[in-house]
């Protein structure tokens, strides 16, 4: 369900679960849907900032990789 687009939310609701730690026991994401989601949101992240040269400054793209290694890990 996951993998189709079905919410964390609506797989636990059809599951039955009333606490959501019990659903994502049976959740796990494969490394490409997970780079997937992380495109998305930095796609989404670009889209909603405004051009600001401050911006650019404050975020610290050197470090971009280690970020992505981060979200790997969740």
């Amino acid at each position: 369900m996951l993998t189709c687009g079905d919410s964390i939310t609506d797989i636990k609701n059809h599951l039955g679960h009333e606490n959501i730690e019990s659903t994502m026991v049976y959740l796990h994401l494969n490394l490409t849907k997970k780079r997937e989601v992380q495109k998305q949101f930095i796609k989404y992240t670009q889209s909603i900032l405004p051009e600001d040269p401050k911006f650019e400054e404050l975020l610290d793209w050197e470090n971009k990789q280690e970020t992505l290694n981060w979200l790997d890990s969740l």
